[in-house]
C-alpha cells in the first residue's frame, strides 16, 4: 500500500511516496520515492486549480511487468522455491538460495545479465513485490556467488527430480517418446584454468579460440520441456557422454513415478555405438527402446538399393519414401529405415552447389599463386613444396562430399614450385545424388512400429535442437557467456538457464492450449511489452493520488493474466 512519509531535517521538511508490505509477518517499507518539498506540491495543486483539467503527473515510473510475472506464476504454481529451499537448506542471512535460482532464471529468460548489473535489471520490473527484502546489496555478484555454493551436483539432481515430478504430473506430459542431445558452448576461460569442465574441443558455435563446456539435455516433444540435464568436459566425444549417462536418463524416468524404462528415446547418429545401444536396450534395471540414426558407412549396400524400390509414407510426409529392411546392427538384429526426402534433397544440393562454387574459386587461386611462383613474379614468402600443396588442396577439398566429386593432382620436380591440376567429376557428382543426398537412415528395436510411427519419432528430434537453439539466442535465454571459472558455479550456471528454459517453455504450453500456439521469441516479445506504469498526481488538499496502468495489455498476455491472475501477484 502506498503512502506519504513526512522527513524534517536541517535543511527542511521532505515528502516521500512510500509502500510498505508484510514481511515475516511485520510491515516494512520496500520502495520509497522522493516527492519534494511543500513548496513544490504547492505549485503542482495551484497548476491543478488554475484550470488544468488533466495534469501531467509529477512522477511516473515504468517497471517490467508481464513476462517477469508470468514466468513467476509458473515457477509459484510448481513450488520452484520451496523444492529449491527443502533441498539446499536456508543460510542463516541474506535472501533464501531459492531466490537467487529463480531470479536467475528468469533473469536468463527476458534480459541475460551478468551479475553485476543485476540489481540494475531487478529494480526496474514488479519482482519487488514478489521479493520485497531484495536490494542492491543481497543481488550483488557477492551474494550470488555466496549462494551458489549452497548447491552441489548432487543437490541440483535432486532438486531436478522432484521438478521434473511436479512438471510431468500437473502438465500431464506425454513421456512415450522422449528426445536426447548434446551440445556445448564457449567460455571464457583462461587458458591456465584448472577447470575439468571447460574444455577445447569440437565447439558447435565455431569459436576454436576459446574453451568448451558440453551440456546433455532429454526433453519431451511437448514443447521442447527439459527433464534432464548434465554438463560435462568439452573436449569429451558425444557417444562417451552418452554412455555415461544412460544409467541416470533411466533413474529420472523411473523418478518420475512411471516405473521401469517403457520408453522409446530418440537420439542421433552421433550418439550411437556397440556400448551405448547395450546399455539402452540390455542393461538392467529397465531398458530403453529407441530410435537412432546410422552413418553411411555403416549400412553402404542399404544406400545402393534404387529409389524406385522405396514405398512412399503415408500421412503428413507429402513426397518421402522410405527402403525398410532387417540388418545385424553391432552384432543384434534391428529394423533399418532409409528414407529419402526430395526437400533434405534440395537443400543439400543448394549447399553443395555453393561448396563447389567456393572450391572451384579456391583451387583456381591456388594454381595461380603456383604459376605465379614458378615464373618468378612471387619471390617472397615460404616456398611451397608438394606436401605443402597438397596440404592446401585439402583444406580447400574439406566441405562436406567436395573430396568425393574433385580428382586433384599435384606435380613438381624436387627443388622445384609444383603444379596442381584439377577436375570435378560430374560421374561421381551423379553417383553421390543417387546414393546419398537426400537419405536418412534410421534403426530402431521397435520392430511393430510402421515406417510412418519411425520416422515421425526420429523427425522429433528436433525438439531437443530447438531448445539448443533457443539456449544460443543472444536475446532470451542465452545460456553463454558464461561468466564464471570455477566448475561448481558452472555447474549451478546450467542448471539455473536449464530451468528458465523450463518456465519458459511451461509458459509456452499453457499459451498453446488456450489456443496460442507461438515461438518462445514472439511470446516474450508479447509479455514484455506489457509494463506497470505508476504516476503520482497532487490533488488540491496535498494529497497525491497513485495511479497505476499498462502501458501495452492485450491479447494472449491479457487472456493469459486473467487465467493465472498475473494482477495478484502485484497488489
Amino acid at each position: 500500500m502506498a503512502t506519504i512519509s513526512k522527513r524534517t531535517n536541517k535543511s527542511g521538511t521532505y515528502y516521500y511516496l512510500v509502500e510498505s508490505a508484510r514481511v515475516n509477518g511485520k510491515p516494512r517499507i520496500v520502495k520509497q520515492e522522493y516527492l519534494g518539498t511543500a513548496a513544490k506540491i504547492e505549485e503542482a495543486v495551484k497548476r491543478m486549480s488554475s484550470g488544468d483539467s488533466i495534469p501531467d503527473p509529477d512522477l511516473v515510473r515504468v517497471y517490467e511487468f508481464g513476462a517477469v510475472t508470468a514466468l513467476y506464476s509458473v515457477a509459484d504454481r510448481l513450488g520452484i522455491c520451496q523444492i529449491i529451499d527443502d533441498i539446499a537448506g536456508k543460510r542463516n542471512q541474506g535472501l533464501p538460495v531459492s531466490t537467487y535460482m529463480l531470479l536467475a532464471a528468469i533473469n536468463r529468460v527476458v534480459e541475460p545479465r551478468s551479475k553485476n548489473t543485476f540489481w540494475e535489471w531487478f529494480d526496474k520490473t514488479v519482482l519487488y513485490k514478489m521479493f520485497p527484502t531484495a536490494n542492491a546489496k543481497s543481488l550483488s555478484s557477492q551474494g550470488f556467488w555466496n549462494n551458489m555454493a549452497g548447491l552441489d551436483s548432487d543437490k541440483i539432481s535432486r532438486i531436478e527430480d522432484e521438478i521434473t515430478r511436479r512438471v510431468v504430473s500437473q502438465y500431464a506430459l506425454d513421456l512415450k517418446c522422449l528426445l536426447f542431445d548434446n551440445t556445448n558452448f564457449f567460455t571464457y576461460l583462461d587458458t591456465s584454468n584448472p577447470s575439468e569442465l571447460g574444455k577445447r574441443g569440437n565447439s558447435k558455435q565455431k569459436r576454436t579460440d576459446l574453451k568448451i563446456v558440453g551440456l546433455s539435455l532429454m526433453v519431451a516433444p511437448d514443447h521442447n520441456i527439459p527433464l534432464f540435464h548434465e554438463v560435462y568436459p568439452g573436449n569429451k566425444p558425444d557417444a562417451r557422454q552418452f554412455s555415461d549417462v544412460i544409467g541416470k536418463l533411466k533413474d529420472r524416468y523411473r523418478k518420475l513415478g512411471r516405473g521401469e524404462c517403457e520408453v522409446t528415446l530418440v537420439f542421433d547418429k552421433g550418439n550411437n555405438n556397440e556400448e551405448n545401444i547395450v546399455g539402452l536396450i540390455e542393461a538392467v534395471p529397465g531398458a530403453f527402446h529407441f530410435v537412432g540414426g546410422l552413418r553411411a558407412s555403416q549400412c553402404p549396400e542399404l544406400l545402393e538399393i534404387p529409389k524406385s524400390e522405396y514405398i512412399p509414407l503415408g500421412g503428413a510426409f507429402s513426397e518421402a519414401t522410405a527402403y525398410r529392411s532387417a540388418k545385424e546392427v553391432y552384432g543384434r538384429g534391428f529394423t533399418v529405415v532409409v528414407t529419402y526426402n526430395p526437400e533434405l534433397y534440395r537443400k543439400q544440393m543448394i549447399g553443395i552447389a555453393a561448396n563447389i562454387v567456393r572450391c572451384e574459386k579456391d583451387l583456381a587461386a591456388l594454381k595461380e599463386r603456383l604459376r605465379l611462383r614458378r615464373e618468378g613474379a612471387v619471390t617472397k614468402g615460404k616456398k611451397p613444396t608438394v606436401a605443402s600443396v597438397e596440404k592446401n588442396i585439402s583444406t580447400i577439398l574439406s566441405a562436406e562430399h567436395m573430396h568425393d566429386v574433385y580428382d586433384c593432382a599435384v606435380s613438381g620436380e624436387p627443388g622445384q614450385t609444383p603444379d596442381i591440376d584439377y577436375r570435378f567429376s560430374e560421374e561421381r557428382f551423379g553417383a553421390l545424388q543417387e546414393r546419398s543426398l537426400g537419405k536418412t537412415v534410421l534403426f530402431t528395436d521397435q520392430s511393430e512400429w510402421s515406417n510412418e510411427q519411425i520416422v515421425a519419432a526420429y523427425r522429433s528430434q528436433y525438439h531437443v535442437e530447438d531448445a539448443f537453439k533457443q539456449m544460443k539466442d543472444t536475446k532470451y535465454l542465452a545460456f553463454s557467456p558464461i561468466r564464471h571459472f570455477r566448475d561448481p558455479q558452472i555447474c549451478v550456471h546450467a542448471f539455473y538457464c536449464v530451468l528458465a528454459l523450463t518456465l519458459a517453455c511451461l509458459m509456452n504450453k499453457e499459451l498453446g492450449e488456450m489456443g496460442h500456439e507461438v515461438s518462445i521469441r514472439r511470446m516474450l516479445d508479447e509479455f514484455r511489452s506489457a509494463q506497470q506504469v505508476m504516476s503520482v498526481y497532487r490533488a488540491n488538499r496535498g494529497k497525491p493520488t497513485i495511479k497505476t496502468a499498462y502501458s501495452r495489455f492485450e491479447g494472449m498476455a491479457l487472456e493469459y493474466s486473467d487465467k493465472y491472475g498475473l494482477l495478484d501477484y502485484v497488489k
